[in-house]
């Protein structure tokens, strides 16, 4: 049975506010959930929600028929947190978890794994989706990659050459609109890739030929790439959780292909190329 109101966690962030804006054109009654509820035009209705504010929790989840939640990647008690979220939310009877390409692959203990299991138990209906890492982070994700593109024309990523399927979280938000739509996607989970995998240093050579611009990728060691995540002045917790993931991009956790966004969306998955030109293209 399709949800007609969706609560959707981080409505503000890259993929979330897609995800909101997908739903809301879906013809969705969207509660377009966080820290900072933005007013975006065709994005639902901005609903305050705090993770670390109780008393926004009733009110934010209390007319939600499913809930979009993105994970809590940093705190150690994020299981336990996703758990009383859910029991809060005591009219969803879906909930689809965005997760992280290769959770699956990873230790059972890791945070990302938990979060998925206390889901799995939460006793509702649950869909997961596991998106790769999301095309936006190029021009949206400052601490990440963004600004160091934009100021020094450079990628800095290091990857040591090994390769990751990227996607754009416009697939991602299909994707979460063909979940909630319709029916046989519970108790299921989707590996969201794009359409091809490639290394860190074909992706500056994609950015590079979309703008105009010298962009390079600087393939620094992990040590190197630690100093450079601190330089952002984001929380010793994040810089750790992204060391981990290159960790995994090296050990070519990230490198594979699905054909899940075209069996959820009906279409092929965006390619970098194409994101590249709609973004990084002179005006």
């Amino acid at each position: 049975m399709t949800a007609k109101t969706v609560w959707v966690e981080g409505a503000t962030g890259k993929a979330g506010k897609r995800v909101a804006q997908a739903l809301t054109a879906a013809g969705l009654d969207v509660r377009a959930a966080g820290r900072h509820p933005s007013a975006a035009p065709g994005h639902g209705t901005p609903t305050l929600f705090v993770w670390s504010d109780r008393s926004t929790w009733d009110t934010s989840v209390a007319d939600a028929d499913a809930l979009f939640l993105k994970g809590l990647d940093v705190r150690d008690d994020a299981a336990s947190m996703i758990s009383n979220l859910i029991a809060t939310a005591t009219r969803a009877q879906h909930v689809v978890l965005m997760s992280a390409y290769g959770v699956d692959k990873g230790p059972a203990a890791g945070n990302r794994a938990r979060v998925e299991q206390a889901v799995r138990e939460s006793g509702r209906d649950w869909t997961i989706l596991r998106p790769n890492w999301l095309m936006q982070n190029f021009d949206e994700d400052e601490a990440v990659y963004a600004r160091a593109i934009r100021e020094d024309d450079e990628l800095y990523a290091g990857s040591g050459g090994h390769l990751v399927s990227f996607v754009d979280a416009r697939d991602v938000a299909d994707a979460a609109v063909a979940v909630l739509m319709s029916d046989g996607h519970h108790g299921r989970a989707y590996d969201l890739t794009g359409p091809e995998s490639l290394t860190f240093a074909e992706v500056a050579e994609a950015l590079a030929k979309a703008s105009g611009r010298p962009v390079r990728h600087v393939d620094a060691d992990l040590e190197q790439h630690r100093a450079h995540f601190a330089r952002s002045g984001r929380p010793d917790a994040w810089i750790d959780h992204m060391m981990h993931l290159f960790v995994l991009v090296r050990a070519d956790v990230s490198a594979g292909v699905t054909d899940h966004v075209e069996q959820l969306t009906g279409h092929a998955p965006r390619t970098l190329a194409d994101y590249a030109q709609e973004n990084f293209a002179p005006a």
